[in-house]
């Protein structure tokens, strides 16, 4: 996990090296006489990146490294705006040719760059003096350390223990003492754990240790240390040894004598077919005991140590038990004799401890060292039946051991088969003592071992050294699985479909917290899925796939039944846990052969993972993987129909999940006040469906007083709560692991997100073009930067770090916008704000933890708009970008924002002319959007000034027309505009001054001359009469503001200058300067978007020869001027001597066609077709649509087509995926032959007020809905779909819309 700041110390070396490292910078410092000292700070820039790109993880969390980042970091700002700002004064042009402009720059640049320069120098002797690169693989607790202690804690019910005992209840403290020595015949184990790892831990087990009265209920003792990498025949041995040599009686002599151990090593020898270790009569003294010890192989000390174990009680200490692995292999040797036996372990995780003990098990405070050093034992609870372990004890005895046995002693044999058990079926039972306890044996028996905890989710068979940051979203108990049903039943369908005698891999994935794990556990546990034989495991960190295979290998070769005939016995085979990664294989290989097998591999997080795992389990039947990223789940399972993308909960689940957590056993009977319930939905709405944040929230509320005031302090408060309680806590300790896993530049992108509000709808192109200006991304290698950006865009999706919103573009299957998880979004806020990175001044926002300069700003709508904070509290000499959401005021732009690159002032209110008057000093502006804001009638004329300007915005505007200042932005790349008529249909969001200047000019004229003039001159002294906002400029401007109907906005004359322009549009060319444009537009040859409107018979040719040779072209939209007049034909010149572009990928059509049969075959790369007022008459028009091969969405509206039936030929459209019929008032019919349109997957259909029939509508396989208008359409229509649906199409949806 590397650092925040590191990785945004990365991005920002970054993007100041990008700049420094250019043309451009070059050339400045040539030109400034500089080259020498930028050179420098170049290259101690690119050391300082070499470093950071190969620190590891443990250097990133290095405090003092950390702090040197973020130095380098605000260096790195620092030295691109300088260059930058620089480059600025350079392209001042001399005055008459030879004489410098303002000398004096140059002086004041060069002292600059000197004082640029030993500032970088400084930042890089820091390194040397504080030892940086040196030192900083030293190992330190971190926080990252210290954060998952806390969330074991809330997690394993160690804050619950705390919480008993703060209330003095005495229930939940219990002495170790008191549970070893409890009359409990069963075995027990006591797992051990501290808030400081092993301090203290040692000398209270020695107490109990070394206690004679405790000793003298054992027949057995002993204390272990494990041993890294666990060695299973030493632990043995070390184990015999002890028992040896410290069994006493109560006078202090041998339990038993020597002579009588050998006679029993030699009965369990004889009884196993084994040489004999030693004879009768032999020499029996102490050495040669364990002579004949360290003789043993594993098998033998396994067979000893059991036969001692059945009929002895025994106490074991276990310390340092690392992993879950460790103690599934250590578990297997001891069985539950019933004679008290005990086993205390001793951990250092708390995941560890609470796998250890029985379930249901209880967490209990033992002993607090210190104030912040506490050890809790964890140990079965009192009130709940026993659980036994001992039905594993002899798993490594062979099939055959029952007939050997028949020539030992008759008391031995009883004494042993109360304690053993055998390889079992399928079908069979395992019976435990006195109880018949039925357990399916390919079932893996700790499965069906859980504690019952509030808000823990039940633990797995996984594999070890799972740590707690592993994130654990195993916060739903199956009981708890609400609202899963229709998944679980999909999955079990799909691990149950028909066998295709191949390896079936099914991937579910979706972000933390989803209950992913708990899911296909219900599956995995499912007895619907019969026969299976099962295997979990799940991967751990660092990743080593031996690990996980042996975990596998091991489970899978206890739960197989073998073929006797292909049997080995326990001395030919070798031990899983010393074979290497070829033999695990062939293991592998061989048992999933046998049986069909299902196996679950959890938590995979990356392709390499998958990769180096998936050949070996190339015969299981059926694997299943979890994943947080869909680019993995695409790669392990290549069918659609095999990935599962797992959401949020619905409304009324999350409802009962979060009843069943407050109010436990009577959640059915509970029904919430009305109060209650607000405050409820209020909780719900920031968790969004995230069960983990549901079930923790819920076990809060649990104990605290139900009622609505309780619960609305949490809803208030619920981000502040997020941050400080140690229970909440716990779902941003999980969660933070997605974020966590991100590589630096996606993590740098992410925390932009803050920027902004919650559950704001972000467009992707809004959001790519920002990232791109603030160089995010740059081109590189034939990829454009706003390519770049949206591959971090679809990159951010496929990790669930946010949500799709609406707008998918159903042709391309791209998602157009998305949001971000209330939950991932306050983890986002946090990390900015921790950073310095986005400031947002909101209501109730602090300001007194803001230091230094600030890099975005955020002005949210409920902040107070104070001057003073602005003027004086914060330092804005370095923003970047500026963000305002509700109104405007004039004092938000100063001087000093001289770096800005961002101004997004898109739905802002009260933004008039006069407040834009001077943007042209914003020199350093690259995106200016005035998307919305319905009141600017025009753009000034310093709007040239902004040379390095990419981006202009200026939809759902009043703008009609473009200053002529524009042609000097050469660096601009996206121009867009509308019309007139989509301003009508868009949403009013505040007054318009337009109308109010109408309204009230024609309320005082009196239609005379000077009464005009008089009402106009005082509206020019008195602006505020009119609006409180505006001033002498927005009068003026509004005086000459004429409303015209147009279809864009009319560009000036040099358009052709703008040769970066990539998407241009929607531009008006019927009116003045319309035909020179339409020549200019041929001098665009980078257009990737093209929308012209106001085209008509007179230069529809000019325009068609202007664009025909633009190789980059992919969408283009045309309108005509008026589709009334006959001559306006859209294609009339278009034929064999003249076509378009074939790079089209996207194209709309507003006019009549007549030629369409002669062009259209040329756009192969056509996905996307819309055509009005087309005309279209003659069926082989549609017949040439079909032939178009990628022709994905064809969307005919009104007037588009003029016959009376639509016939789509077998084989037609043979990758349409959408296909809408919209006002088409002449068609009565529409017939479609068996295979045509194979892909159709939605069909619309509305206002075809004579269409009564759809013929061959069941040929359409794969048509999954209709959507119906509600008016306009034949009823008789929507009976015959309704029928045919219900007859032959039951899997298709009919929906009726508005």
């Amino acid at each position: 996990m590397e650092a925040t700041g590191v990785s945004l110390g990365k991005a920002a070396l970054g993007g100041a090296l990008g700049y420094a490292t250019s043309k451009a910078a070059e050339e400045i410092a040539l030109q400034l006489g500089v080259e020498r000292d930028v050179n420098f700070i170049k290259d101690e820039l690119q050391m300082m990146q070499s470093f950071l790109m190969t620190a590891d993880e443990e250097q990133s969390q290095n405090k003092v490294l950390t702090t040197w980042v973020k130095q380098i970091g605000v260096l790195a700002y620092k030295v691109e705006d300088s260059l930058m700002d620089f480059g600025l004064h350079s392209e001042k042009k001399p005055f008459l040719g030879c004489i410098p402009r303002n000398p004096g720059d140059r002086r004041r640049i060069a002292k600059e760059v000197k004082q640029l320069r030993a500032e970088v120098e400084d930042v890089s002797n820091r390194n040397l003096r504080y030892r940086l690169i040196k030192e900083s693989s030293c190992s330190n607790p971190t926080a990252a350390e210290e954060q998952a202690s806390i969330a074991s804690a809330a997690m394993f019910g160690i804050t619950e223990a705390r919480f008993s005992t703060f209330v003095h209840e005495k229930s939940s403290v219990v002495d170790l003492h008191q549970l070893i020595n409890s009359n409990d015949v069963n075995l027990r184990v006591i797992a051990m754990w501290g808030t400081c790892g092993d301090v203290g831990k040692t000398s209270v087990i020695q107490e109990i240790y070394d206690d004679p009265k405790v000793l003298k209920r054992f027949g057995f003792h002993a204390w272990i240390r494990l041993m890294h990498p666990f060695n299973p025949q030493e632990f043995l041995r070390s184990l015999l040894r002890q028992f040896y040599e410290n069994s006493h009686d109560e006078v202090g002599k041998p339990s038993f004598n020597p002579q009588d151990f050998l006679q029993s090593l030699e009965r369990q020898f004889y009884e196993n077919s084994y040489d004999y270790v030693g004879k009768p009569g032999k020499e029996t003294s102490v050495g040669a005991v364990l002579a004949k010890m360290e003789k043993m192989d594993q098998s033998d000390l396994v067979h000893v140590f059991n036969a001692l174990l059945c009929s002895n009680s025994y106490l074991v200490i276990i310390n340092d038990l690392s992993t879950i692995e460790e103690w599934h292999c250590i578990k297997k040797y001891f069985p539950d004799n019933k004679k008290l036996s005990r086993i205390v372990v001793s951990t250092q995780q708390a995941e560890i401890a609470s796998l250890c003990t029985e379930k249901p098990y209880q967490v209990s405070e033992f002993k607090q060292l210190s104030c912040d050093q506490t050890i809790y034992l964890f140990h079965k609870k009192n009130s709940v039946g026993q659980v036994n372990m001992g039905s594993v004890s002899v798993a490594m005895v062979g099939n055959n051991d029952e007939a050997k046995a028949a020539t030992v002693e008759e008391k031995l044999k009883v004494k042993r088969a109360s304690c053993s058990a055998e390889p079992i079926s399928y079908r069979s039972k395992v019976t435990n003592g006195e109880t018949n306890t039925a357990l399916p044996s390919d079932e893996i028996q700790e499965e069906d071992q859980e504690p019952y905890i509030a808000g823990e989710d039940k633990i797995c068979n996984s594999t070890a050294r799972k740590k707690f940051d592993r994130s654990r979203t195993l916060a739903l108990a199956d009981e708890l699985l609400c609202g899963r049903e229709t998944e679980k039943f999909f999955l079990i369908k799909l691990v149950g479909q028909p066998d295709n005698k191949c390896c079936t891999v099914i991937s579910v994935w979706g972000m933390g917290g989803l209950g992913k794990t708990s899911l296909v556990r219900s599956i995995y546990r499912s007895q619907e899925l019969g026969g299976w034989k099962r295997a979990w495991a799940t991967a751990l960190r660092p990743f080593k796939p031996e690990v996980l295979l042996k975990d596998l290998a091991l489970q899978l070769q206890n739960t197989v039944q073998e073929d006797p005939a292909g049997a080995t016995t326990g001395a030919q085979k070798k031990s899983i846990s010393v074979m290497n990664l070829q033999e695990l294989k062939e293991e592998l290989a061989r048992v999933l052969k046998m049986k069909r097998c299902l196996v679950v591999l959890d938590d995979i997080l990356s392709t390499s993972e998958w990769e180096l795992v998936k050949s070996c389990l190339y015969n299981a039947g059926r694997i299943i993987v979890t994943t947080r990223e869909n680019s993995i789940a695409k790669h392990c399972s290549v069918e659609d129909k095999n990935r599962y993308h797992l959401g949020g909960l619905k409304e009324d689940a999350a409802l009962d999940l979060l009843k069943k957590k407050v109010f436990k056993d009577n959640s059915e009977e509970t029904d919430l006040v009305p109060a209650m319930m607000e405050q409820a939905r209020l909780i719900l709405q920031k968790c969004d469906g995230l069960p983990l944040a549901i079930s923790t929230i819920g076990g809060f509320l649990a104990i605290k007083p139900k009622t609505a005031i309780e619960w609305k302090k949490l809803s208030d408060g619920i981000n502040t709560e997020l941050e400080i309680n140690s229970e909440l806590r716990t779902i941003k300790t999980i969660l933070m692991r997605s974020y966590d896993g991100l590589p630096y530049h996606l993590k740098s992108a992410f925390l932009y997100l803050s920027i902004f509000q919650e559950d704001q709808r972000i467009r992707w192109g809004r959001l790519v073009r920002r990232w791109t200006a603030e160089g995010y991304s740059r081109n590189m290698h034939g990829v454009t930067a706003i390519e770049l950006c949206r591959r971090y865009f679809d990159e951010l999706l496929d990790r669930s770090m946010i949500l799709p919103g609406e707008g998918t573009d159903q042709y391309s299957q791209k998602i157009n916008s998305c949001q971000l998880h209330d939950m991932i979004r306050e983890i986002c806020i946090s990390k900015a704000r921790e950073e310095n990175l986005v400031l947002t001044l909101e209501e109730g926002c602090c300001l007194s933890d803001t230091q230094g300069a600030i890099r975005h700003l955020v002005i949210g709508s409920n902040w107070k708009r104070d001057k003073d904070v602005l003027e004086s509290k914060l330092d804005l000499s370095h923003v970047r970008s500026l963000t305002v959401f509700g109104e405007w005021r004039s004092f938000f732009i100063s001087d000093n924002m001289r770096f800005l690159r961002v101004l997004d002032l898109e739905d802002t209110l009260e933004l008039k002319d006069h407040h834009l008057y001077d943007i042209g000093q914003l020199h350093h502006l690259k995106y200016l959007s005035l998307r919305g804001c319905q009141n600017i009638l025009y753009l000034p004329n310093s709007l040239g000034n902004l040379r390095y300007l990419e981006m202009l915005d200026v939809r759902g505007t009043r703008i009609y027309e473009l200053p002529t200042t524009i042609t000097n932005l050469r660096k601009l790349q996206h121009l867009r505009a509308d019309g007139y008529w989509d301003r009508k249909h868009g949403v009013k969001r505040e007054d318009d001054i337009v109308d109010k200047h109408e309204n009230y000019s024609n309320r005082i004229s009196t239609y005379q001359t000077c009464s005009v003039l008089l009402s106009r001159g005082h509206l020019f002294l008195r602006p505020q009469v009119l609006d409180a906002g505006l001033n002498r400029y927005d009068i003026f401007n509004l005086y000459r503001f004429q409303e015209m109907k147009l279809d864009g906005v009319i560009p000036p004359k040099g358009i052709g200058k703008l040769k970066a322009l990539h998407a241009l549009g929607v531009v008006d060319v019927s009116v003045r300067n319309g035909n020179a444009t339409i020549k200019e537009f041929g001098e665009l040859t980078q257009l990737r978007k093209l929308k012209v409107g106001g085209l008509s018979y007179r230069n529809i040719n000019e325009f068609w020869s202007a664009i025909a040779g633009h190789s980059q072209l992919q969408s283009l939209s045309v309108k005509r001027v008026s589709w009334l007049e006959e001559k306006n034909v859209l294609d009339g010149c278009l034929g064999d001597g003249l076509l378009p572009p074939s790079s089209i990928k996207s194209l709309t059509l507003l006019g009549k066609l007549v030629n369409v049969t002669k062009w259209i075959r040329t756009l192969q790369n056509l996905s996307k077709l819309v055509l009005r007022h087309s005309r279209l008459e003659q069926d082989d028009a549609i017949q040439a649509l079909g032939l178009l091969p990628n022709l994905a969405v064809l969307r005919l509206m009104p007037l588009s087509f003029d016959g009376t039936q639509l016939h789509f030929q077998s084989s037609s459209f043979p990758s349409l995926m959408v296909l809408e019929l919209h006002l088409l008032s002449n068609l009565r019919s529409a017939l479609f032959e068996k295979d045509a349109i194979p892909k159709l997957q939605l069909l619309q259909v509305g206002g075809c007020c004579q269409l009564h029939a759809f013929c061959g509508l069941p040929a359409l396989t794969s048509l999954k809905e209709i959507q119906l208008g509600s008016c306009g359409l034949n009823k008789t229509l929507k009976k015959s779909v309704k029928s045919q649906v219900a007859e032959h199409m039951k899997h298709v949806r009919v929906n009726i819309v508005d």
